[in-house]
């Protein structure tokens, strides 16, 4: 398992560089399919923040996506966070995988990895978002945050791509279309069914076409 690490407003020291291959080494007894690590850490500039330590880390199982962040008031603890995290969603990942034996029959079973501290309890995200929208009514609206990400564009199917979608939670997800070789966006649709749409480009008539899967 290689681990790519660097830092983000900060020195990464060998005694970090130490602790998260120590840490993160633990993922490798779930599964043997991690090549490559990429870790982020990073300190926030702005003094107001109270964690301003953060770890991103990124990397794949079988072709898979998976990234995971934590922040915390010490790099170390934040480390540790981002550990478990990880070591969760490949517990769960793995358990999946061995019961449903393909990432498309979990996908069409509507069963995908998630995190477990999201499982908050039921009207709790609700309450949270009523009190965000009346704060936000009464102050000016915060300056809009724009984050990249490096993805490797891997060639698969459009149900791969939902799963891995999935687990990165996005909404939507650019990737190489494995029949057509082209690179086609795939994305949620309204409704309660895990339904999502795939946007191919047609060259020949300067439109794009929409379909299910």
């Amino acid at each position: 398992m290689k681990f790519i690490i660097h830092g983000k407003n900060m020195e990464v020291t060998d005694a970090l560089k130490s602790y998260v291959k120590e840490k993160l080494g633990k993922m490798e007894k779930y599964s043997r399919h991690i090549v490559d690590v990429n870790v982020e850490l990073s300190v926030a500039k702005n003094p107001r923040i109270k964690n301003n330590q953060e770890v991103t880390v990124t990397t794949s199982v079988n072709g898979m996506m998976l990234r995971s962040e934590e922040k915390s008031t010490n790099m170390y603890a934040a480390i540790d966070l981002v550990g478990d995290k990880l070591e969760r969603q490949l517990k769960k990942y793995e358990r999946k995988r061995t019961e449903h034996s393909a990432v498309k029959t979990a996908v069409a079973m509507g069963e995908l990895v998630e995190d477990e501290e999201e499982e908050t309890a039921e009207g709790a995200p609700a309450a949270k978002k009523t009190t965000a929208k009346k704060k936000a009514a009464a102050k000016p609206a915060p300056k809009r945050k724009i984050k990249n990400e490096r993805l490797a564009i891997k060639p698969m199917s459009p149900e791969e791509a939902a799963a891995q979608m999935e687990l990165l939670k996005y909404s939507f997800m650019l990737f190489r279309n494995q029949d057509s070789n082209e690179l086609n966006i795939i994305f949620k649709l309204d409704g309660k069914n895990k339904e999502y749409g795939v946007i191919i480009p047609n060259e020949s008539v300067d439109e794009a076409v929409v379909m299910r899967v």
